[in-house]
C-alpha cells in the first residue's frame, strides 16, 4: 500500500509539473503560401560633426565680481582688473598652505579675503580678461577650477 500511494504522488507531481510549464501564448499562424521576407531594423549611421578651425569653441566662462582686501602678499598686485584664482577656502591656513606651495614654485601668489570671510589665492592678476582666461587654460591640468575673479 504504502509503495502505491508513492507512485500516486510522484506520478500526480509530474502531470503537474508537465501541466504548468505549457505556454498558454498562442501561436499565429502563418497561411499557406504566404512570403514574409525578414527585414532587419533599420540604423542610422551618423557622421560626427567636426567644427572648422576657424571656429572657435566657446568654453564656459567663470567669473565672480566680488569685494576684497589683501591678506598676505604684494600690495601692488591689487592694481590689476582681472585675478587668477586657483584655491577658495574658508580657513586662512589652507589658503597660506597653497600659497607657500606656490611661492615655492616661482610664483606671485597672493591671498585676499572677500566679505563673505572666503579667503581666494590668485595665482596671477591682468588688466586684459582675454590675457587671464588665457593663463586658466594654460593652468586647467593642474587647477581645474580655476575662475577670474574681478573687484566690485
Amino acid at each position: 500500500m504504502n509503495k502505491t500511494i508513492r507512485l500516486a504522488l510522484a506520478l500526480a507531481v509530474v502531470m503537474l509539473a508537465t501541466s504548468a510549464c505549457k505556454t498558454k501564448q498562442k501561436i499565429a499562424e502563418i497561411p499557406a503560401g504566404a512570403n514574409i521576407e525578414a527585414k532587419a531594423p533599420k540604423t542610422e549611421v551618423r557622421t560626427p560633426v567636426i567644427p572648422n578651425e576657424k571656429e572657435e569653441v566657446k568654453e564656459a566662462e567663470v567669473t565672480r565680481n566680488e569685494n576684497f582686501s589683501l591678506v598676505d602678499g604684494d600690495k601692488d598686485a591689487l592694481k590689476y582688473k582681472y585675478y587668477v584664482v586657483v584655491g577658495s577656502f574658508s580657513k586662512q591656513t589652507n589658503a597660506k598652505g597653497l600659497q607657500t606651495t606656490l611661492i615655492g614654485e616661482g610664483n606671485k601668489a597672493i591671498i585676499v579675503v572677500n566679505e563673505k570671510g572666503m579667503f581666494r589665492v590668485l595665482i596671477n592678476s591682468f588688466n586684459d580678461y582675454n590675457l587671464a582666461h588665457a593663463r586658466i587654460r594654460e593652468i586647467a591640468n593642474r587647477f581645474p577650477d580655476a575662475w577670474v575673479l574681478v573687484q566690485k
